[in-house]
């Protein structure tokens, strides 16, 4: 588990423990998990998929919409 925190222009959209988050990036799209190695990116349009515990299927994961900005890991 990792803490994740979503924040956008009006305010923060997500703040709490997670197993897992999908970023959407220039690059295509990229898992984060506990332990990650330091990243600072482009988020792009798309969506973000975050999954709370890591026995949640991918049908429980919570979904947040992007319009871009910045990944800090």
């Amino acid at each position: 588990m990792f803490h994740f925190k979503l924040v956008s222009l009006t305010g923060t959209i997500f703040d709490g423990d997670v197993h897992e988050v999908v970023l959407p990036t220039l690059e295509g799209e990229i898992g984060v998990l506990q332990d990650h190695m330091p990243l600072t990116s482009v988020a792009t349009t798309g969506m973000i998929a975050v999954r709370k515990q890591a026995k949640d299927s991918d049908a429980s994961r919570e979904y947040f919409a992007s319009s871009g900005g910045l990944i800090n890991v």
